[in-house]
């Protein structure tokens, strides 16, 4: 098998790991939604366990995002950054073209967007439960329509990259 041949391999591959994360990534889009509805529902102190419930969505959301990202630096980029600050220089680094490899992957603005929600994962993993606040949680819960509709609008453009790069290959 040619190099030409396992690149070929790899993106298809690509393609399909991408497309069964995006599908998981919806799903908890709809969890996060209707927690978030549940909540706004209730009158009085929101018990931990419903706070807890979603900053974990919240959580498996970003997770969910770095993941993809993770792989398109592994297949694409030909690794990811292994500096101190990984998940923030990841996340930069799909929002920023890399000349005769790909495009951006997602808006500059996209990633700030999605930056609140890495940091938010960064305080869930190192706090304690008593330590979440729906006010903090609120903006994130309301925002995943927005997020999510960037997310799918790069999703689509990516793949059709990697089908160019597969049919370049395959010329």
């Amino acid at each position: 098998m040619t190099s030409q041949e396992k690149k070929i391999i790899q993106y298809h591959k690509l393609i399909g790991d991408l497309e069964v994360d995006m599908e998981a990534i919806k799903k908890i889009k709809v969890e996060i939604e209707e927690i978030g509805r549940d909540i706004e529902k209730i009158q009085g102190p929101i018990p931990s366990r419903d706070l807890i419930s979603c900053a974990a969505f919240l959580h498996h959301f970003y997770t969910g995002v770095e993941t993809m990202f993770e792989r398109i630096a592994k297949v694409i980029d030909g690794g990811a950054t292994v500096s101190g600050d990984y998940h923030r220089e990841l996340l930069r680094s799909m929002s920023h073209e890399i000349p005769s490899i790909r495009p951006a992957i997602i808006s500059v603005d996209l990633a700030e967007e999605l930056d609140e929600y890495r940091r938010f994962r960064h305080m869930f993993r190192h706090a304690y439960g008593s330590e979440l606040r729906w006010g903090k949680m609120e903006p994130l819960v309301k925002g995943i329509p927005i997020i999510m509709q960037g997310l799918e609008d790069s999703y689509i453009n990516l793949v059709q990259f990697i089908k160019q790069l597969i049919t370049t290959l395959s010329e």
